[in-house]
């Protein structure tokens, strides 16, 4: 079984799965390291707080979930109670809560940013990069946007080899 905060190893890689809030059993996101190089997988989050900032920083790369434009979400065709979830703790993060979890990890060393997990009815490729990216641009990081490669994952489609 894969528990949070215990590791294990597959090869020459360090699987470390930390806890997210989802309405789901024992969620958790992943860090995978090998030597000084580092990944994270982090979607189906709600929020995010220190704990998960502290197993999202100083990696090279990042798969961060960018689900939803809250206003696409609000004015929708989803019913109450699903916007409700959404939007609550134990949903997913928007655009703009993806942009300021970003404005707290970013670093020199950070070479690729993937988007994923896009509703395909609550947000569209184009307004998650851009959202992001106006995110970071304004946040309190002393990193412009343009200073990191962001791309935003395809839903039905092997997004692009991420070499570090």
């Amino acid at each position: 079984p894969v528990c949070p905060d215990v590791d294990f190893v597959v090869g020459d890689l360090t699987v470390k799965p930390f806890s997210i809030d989802h309405d789901a059993a024992n969620p958790v996101a992943y860090r995978v390291q090998c030597g000084e190089r580092s990944v994270a997988v982090a979607t189906d989050m709600g929020h995010y707080d220190q704990y998960i900032i502290d197993h999202l920083r100083d990696l090279d790369a990042l798969l961060l979930e960018s689900n939803h434009d809250v206003r696409m979400l609000e004015s929708g065709p989803y019913p109450y109670y699903l916007k409700r979830r959404i939007l609550g703790d134990h949903g997913h993060l928007s655009n703009e809560n993806a942009g300021r979890l970003l404005n707290c990890i970013l670093h020199d060393r950070m070479k690729k940013i993937l988007l994923g997990h896009l509703s395909k009815e609550n947000n569209y490729a184009e307004l998650a990069y851009e959202t992001v990216r106006l995110e970071i641009d304004e946040g309190d990081c002393p990193y412009g946007a343009a200073d990191f490669s962001i791309t935003v994952a395809g839903r039905d489609q092997m997004s692009e080899i991420v070499n570090l």
